[in-house]
């Protein structure tokens, strides 16, 4: 089965994983990093779901994708507005808000693009590293496209 394989959604549409960009920065941008997108469906007007491997860090500094290894992290909005898009949900324990619009639609599937702002954690992780620590307890600035194909 190919890399770009793609499941039915119980309704609605489903992530196409290769037209997926998550962006994460914390403020002010020091560094700027990318997550891949495992799965995820968005039936339009309900909910909103996105798994993300935290593995799959991507930075411009070397080895910093090894601070984030761990279990996969499901964001997750109840409803969703579409016209502005907006977005505010949860990922592991942080509330998220993002707002943006619906870039394309047709028959086949829906393009979205949203930015927005994870808010720090309440409590700061017992077992992370000193980074994961540190940004734990920072706003980080969130910049989404995905692309949802029926």
């Amino acid at each position: 089965m190919p890399d770009t394989a793609l499941l039915p959604a119980p309704a609605g549409y489903a992530l196409r994983r290769d037209r997926c960009v998550i962006e994460v920065s914390p403020r002010p941008p020091l560094i700027r990093g990318r997550l891949t997108a495992t799965g995820g469906h968005w039936t339009p007007g309900s909910a909103f779901t996105v798994t993300l491997d935290p593995g799959s860090l991507r930075t411009g500094v070397p080895f910093l994708g090894r601070a984030f290894r761990g279990e996969e992290l499901t964001f997750t909005a109840g409803d969703v507005a579409e016209d502005p898009f907006v977005v505010e949900g949860t990922v592991a324990g942080r509330t998220v808000r993002l707002r943006g619009d619906v870039r394309h639609r047709d028959s086949g599937g829906v393009v979205v693009w949203a930015a927005g702002v994870v808010l720090p954690a309440r409590r700061k992780p017992r077992h992370a590293g000193r980074l994961a620590r540190l940004l734990a307890g920072r706003r980080l600035r969130v910049e989404i496209a995905i692309e949802f194909v029926r």
